[in-house]
C-alpha cells in the first residue's frame, strides 16, 4: 500500500471517529448535566418540602450506567481504554497494526456476548413490576446495555483498523473469541478453561482493553461452570446499586473541566508564589501542586499530562537535570491519591465497606507525610546543586492567590459539605462539579459554552467510560470468586498458616506490589478487596487502616513496571523510552517504600488520627 493510500485511510478513519463522536456529545453533556442538577435539587429540597423528584436516586444511579456506556463508546473511538501491551515494552512499532487487529478482534468478541448475555437479562427482567420512580421500567433501563455494548463493539472495529477491507477481518475474527464456543456441545466445556485462559492472557498482552480481559475472564468462568452469561451482564448491572458510586463520574466533571479551564496554570503560579524564593521552591511548588491537582482529578496521569509541559521547563530552568525533574514529576503524579476528594478512596470505601469521611480522614496524615518526604529529598537535592532562587515577591504572591481564589474554595467545599456532615457525598461531588463549571464559564471565562465545555465534558466521559468499563467487568470475575467461596477459603488459610499479623502485613505488602505492578488501581480495588477484607478482619486490622495500606501501596505500583501507569504516561508526555523513565524514579521508589512500610507498621498514623475524629 502506498503512503498516499495510506494516509487516505487515516482520514477516512478519523471522519468516521470525528462525525461519532460529535453525534454523542449531545447525550453526554445533558445527561453530565442532568447527573449534576438532581442531587443540588435533593439538597435544596431538605428546606423546600414540596420540591421534590420522584425516584432521584434511582435516576441518578442509572445516569451513572448510562454515561458510563456512552463514555466507554466515546473512549473505544478515541482509544483510551487502559490496556498494556508487549509492544510498547518492546518497541516492536512495525507490529503495532497486526496486534491492534488481534486485539480489537478479542475485544470485539468478548462484546458481542457481553451484549448477548444483556439481552438475556432485559428478556429475564421483562415479566416483572419493577419500575423506576413508579413509572419507568427496569427492563428498558438495562437495555442500554445491549446497545452499548454493541456501539463499543462496532466502534473498537472503526478505531482499530486502518481500512474497510481490515475491519471486516476483524470482525470476522471476532467471531472466534467468543461466539463460536456458543455453539460447541456441553461435553467439551470442561476442557475450554485451560486455553482459554491463556487465549485471554495473550489478548491481554497485545492490548486487549483491560475491560475485556476481565469481562472475558467473567465470561468464561460462568459459562464452563454452566451458569448463565447473563450473571455477568447482571453484576454489571449492579454497579447501579451502590449508592455512592455516581459521585466518582462527578469528580471526574470537574477535574476535566478545572483541567480545560487553566487551574493547572493558576495552581502552579499560587504555588510558585508562596514558595518558589524557599530553598527547594522550584520542587517544594512541584510536589505540592501536583499532589493538589492529583486529589481534585483523581487521576495521577491526568496530572503528569496536565503539569508534566507546564513544570519540566520550570525546573531545568531551575538547573535540575532533566533526568531528575523527570523523575519526580513521574513521582509526584500520584502524590495526592490518599486526599479528599481521591476517586480511588471513593471506590475503596464502596468495596471495602468502609465509611468514606473516615477513609479520608485516616489518609490525611499518611498523604502529608509522603509531600513531606519527597519535598525533603528534592530540597536536599536542590540544596546541593545550589540552584538560584527568586525573591519573595508578597505583590505577585497576593495576585496569584487572587486569581486562585476559586480553585481554594473547592477543598474548603468538601471538607464543610463531607465532613461537617451537610452534605452526602453525591451532594458534595455535584456542589464541586457545579462549581467547577461555574468557575471556567462564567468567573475566569475560560470555556465557552459552545465549544471548550462540551470538550471538557466529553473528555470527562472519557475517563468515566473508561473506569466504569473496567469496574462493571471486574464485578464479574468477583462475583465469581464469591460464588466459589474463594475469599472464604483464602481467608481460612492464610489465618491457619500465619500466626503473625506483623508477618501478615510483611506478605500483603509484597502481594499488593505485585497486584500494583500488574494492575491499574481500579480494577485493583474491585477484584483484590474483597479477598483480602476479610483476612485483614481476621488479623484484627482496623478497616480504614487496612484500606490506607491498601491504596498506599497501590501508589507504590504506579511506579512499578512492567504496568506502572506512571511510566506510561510520563513515558508518552516526555517521549522517552520506558526503560529510561523507570530508571529516573529509582530514587523516589525507594522513598515511596519506606512510607509505605512506616504507613503499614505504625498504626497511629491512620487509626489514631481518624480517633481524634470520632
Amino acid at each position: 500500500m502506498n503512503v498516499d493510500s495510506m494516509n487516505q485511510n487515516v482520514l477516512t478513519e478519523r471522519r468516521v471517529s470525528s462525525r461519532a463522536d460529535r453525534f454523542l456529545t449531545i447525550p453526554v453533556v445533558m445527561g453530565l448535566l442532568v447527573m449534576a442538577l438532581i442531587p443540588l435539587v435533593m439538597t435544596i429540597a431538605r428546606w423546600v418540602p414540596d420540591l421534590t423528584i420522584a425516584g432521584a436516586a434511582g435516576w441518578v444511579q442509572h445516569l451513572t450506567l448510562w454515561l458510563g456506556l456512552l463514555g466507554a463508546t466515546v473512549a473505544t473511538l478515541r482509544r483510551r481504554h487502559l490496556s498494556v501491551t508487549v509492544i510498547q515494552l518492546f518497541n516492536a512499532h512495525r507490529f503495532t497494526p497486526a496486534v491492534d487487529l488481534i486485539a480489537g478482534a478479542g475485544a470485539v468478541g468478548i462484546l458481542i456476548c457481553l451484549m448477548i448475555a444483556s439481552i438475556n437479562l432485559v428478556i429475564a427482567q421483562y415479566p416483572s413490576p419493577e419500575n423506576l420512580a413508579g413509572w419507568f421500567p427496569i427492563w428498558l433501563a438495562q437495555s442500554a446495555m445491549p446497545v452499548g455494548f454493541l456501539a463499543m463493539a462496532v466502534s473498537t472495529v472503526v478505531a482499530s483498523a486502518a481500512n474497510w477491507r481490515k475491519r471486516l477481518l476483524l470482525a470476522g475474527l471476532s467471531l472466534l473469541f467468543g461466539p463460536v464456543l456458543a455453539l460447541l456441545p456441553e461435553s467439551l466445556y470442561q476442557f475450554i478453561t485451560i486455553p482459554g485462559s491463556i487465549a485471554i492472557l495473550v489478548l491481554a498482552l497485545l492490548g486487549m482493553p483491560l475491560y475485556a480481559v476481565l469481562g472475558g475472564a467473567g465470561l468464561l468462568l460462568f459459562f464452563t461452570m454452566d451458569i448463565p452469561i447473563a450473571a455477568v451482564s447482571a453484576e454489571t448491572y449492579r454497579i447501579v446499586t451502590q449508592p455512592v458510586l455516581p459521585s466518582i463520574p462527578l469528580f471526574a466533571l470537574a477535574g476535566s473541566v478545572l483541567a480545560a479551564g487553566g487551574a493547572p496554570q493558576r495552581l502552579v503560579r499560587l504555588v510558585q508564589a508562596w514558595t518558589g524564593w524557599l530553598p527547594g521552591g522550584v520542587v517544594l511548588s512541584t510536589v505540592i501542586g501536583c499532589a493538589i491537582f492529583t486529589a481534585i482529578t483523581g487521576a495521577s496521569g491526568v496530572t503528569i499530562i496536565a503539569l508534566g509541559g507546564l513544570l519540566l521547563p520550570v525546573l531545568m530552568a531551575s538547573k535540575f537535570d532533566r533526568r531528575f525533574s523527570i523523575g519526580l514529576l513521574t513521582a509526584s503524579g500520584s502524590v495526592g491519591l490518599l486526599l479528599p476528594p481521591s476517586l480511588p478512596v471513593i471506590l475503596y470505601g464502596i468495596y471495602g465497606h468502609v465509611a468514606i469521611d473516615r477513609l479520608f480522614i485516616a489518609g490525611l496524615v499518611p498523604g502529608l507525610l509522603l509531600i513531606l518526604m519527597l519535598s525533603t529529598y528534592s530540597v536536599y537535592r536542590s540544596r546541593a546543586q545550589k540552584n538560584p532562587r527568586p525573591p519573595f515577591d508578597l505583590n505577585e504572591a497576593l495576585k496569584a492567590t487572587w486569581m486562585s481564589r476559586g480553585d481554594l474554595i473547592l477543598p474548603l467545599l468538601i471538607f464543610v459539605g463531607l465532613f461537617g456532615g451537610f452534605l452526602t457525598v453525591v451532594e458534595t461531588a455535584a456542589f464541586t462539579a457545579l462549581w467547577a463549571v461555574l468557575l471556567e464559564v462564567v468567573i475566569h471565562r475560560q470555556l465557552d459554552l459552545r465549544r471548550k465545555l462540551p470538550a471538557a465534558m466529553m473528555e470527562s466521559a472519557v475517563l468515566i467510560g473508561a473506569l466504569l468499563a473496567v469496574l462493571g467487568m471486574s464485578l464479574g470475575l468477583v462475583s465469581y470468586l464469591v460464588d466459589e467461596q474463594i475469599p472464604t477459603k483464602v481467608t481460612e488459610w492464610v489465618v491457619s498458616t500465619i500466626e503473625s499479623k506483623f508477618v501478615f502485613l510483611l506478605i500483603l505488602n509484597a502481594l499488593l506490589l505485585l497486584v500494583g505492578a500488574l494492575m491499574d488501581i481500579f480494577s485493583a480495588i474491585v477484584v483484590v478487596v474483597p479477598l483480602i477484607a476479610p483476612i485483614g478482619l481476621a488479623f484484627g486490622i482496623d478497616p480504614a487502616h487496612l484500606g490506607i495500606i491498601f491504596l498506599a501501596n497501590l501508589e507504590l505500583g504506579y511506579l512499578t513496571p512492567p504496568v506502572g501507569m506512571n511510566l506510561f504516561f510520563s513515558s508518552l508526555r516526555f517521549e522517552r523510552p520506558l526503560v529510561e523513565i523507570f530508571s529516573t524514579v529509582v530514587p523516589f521508589l525507594i522513598i515511596f517504600v519506606a512510607w509505605v512500610l512506616l504507613i503499614t507498621y505504625v498504626p497511629a498514623l491512620t487509626v489514631d488520627v481518624v480517633g481524634m475524629f470520632q
